[in-house]
């Protein structure tokens, strides 16, 4: 059951990344209603050494449509505030499951201000490939990871994530070079964008 889990939330289908939301919640014996998400909210506000947990199941329950905004404002809140880095770690990991343009805006700010860098890390693989953004939506981050890169305040190492990120979403084969990125963007992003426009909406990158 591990192994068809860890497959189905890499897959290249959003059909099957949800079956896996929805096979995580019944694994762990929530069902997909109100009552989980209170009971979640309590656990992770009264519980410092469960908080982590809950947040990631709460992310779950919000892709399915149950309590949607409450949700989403709670764990901002903890990937912005808490003082855990496990905490925001775990809160950045929720927001993968949310699916709004809005979200992908708010991981990419933990990917570049959050003082973790593994918290950094692991937000911005969910901006870059992983979650159920659709390739469209991840496109429109291109801009803001070109100036990421192009910008000299930022680190080797946050430059280099840039890069692995740009060839995640688009696909493209430029060298780790922010210049090289613009021309590219400025000659291919209209068309890879349309492109991405004419996919299915579940069609994304992924292991198979």
């Amino acid at each position: 059951m591990s192994q068809l889990l860890q497959r189905a939330q890499f897959s290249k289908d959003l059909r099957v990344r949800l079956a896996h939301v929805d096979m995580s919640l019944a694994l762990q014996g929530f069902h997909e209603n109100q009552l989980a998400v209170d009971s979640l909210m309590n656990r992770a506000s009264t519980d410092p050494q469960y908080r982590a947990w809950a947040v990631f199941y709460l992310g779950m329950l919000a892709a399915r449509g149950v309590d949607y905004d409450r949700i989403h404002q709670a764990l901002l809140n903890y990937a912005r505030n808490d003082k855990d880095p496990s905490v925001r770690q775990w809160a950045v990991e929720g927001l993968r499951f949310l699916a709004k343009d809005q979200v992908l805006d708010e991981l990419f700010t933990s990917f570049t201000e959050d003082p973790s860098m593994k918290v950094r890390d692991r937000a911005g693989c969910n901006v870059a490939d992983c979650g159920i953004f659709t390739r469209k939506q991840r496109m429109r981050m291109v801009p803001k990871l070109i100036d990421l890169a192009a910008d000299s305040k930022t680190s080797a190492q946050m430059r280099s994530w840039a890069f692995l990120a740009l060839q995640e979403i688009t696909d493209a084969n430029a060298p780790a070079d922010a210049l090289a990125w613009n021309r590219w963007f400025a000659d291919h992003g209209a068309e890879k964008m349309a492109e991405f426009e004419r996919l299915e909406w579940w069609q994304v990158r992924g292991d198979e």
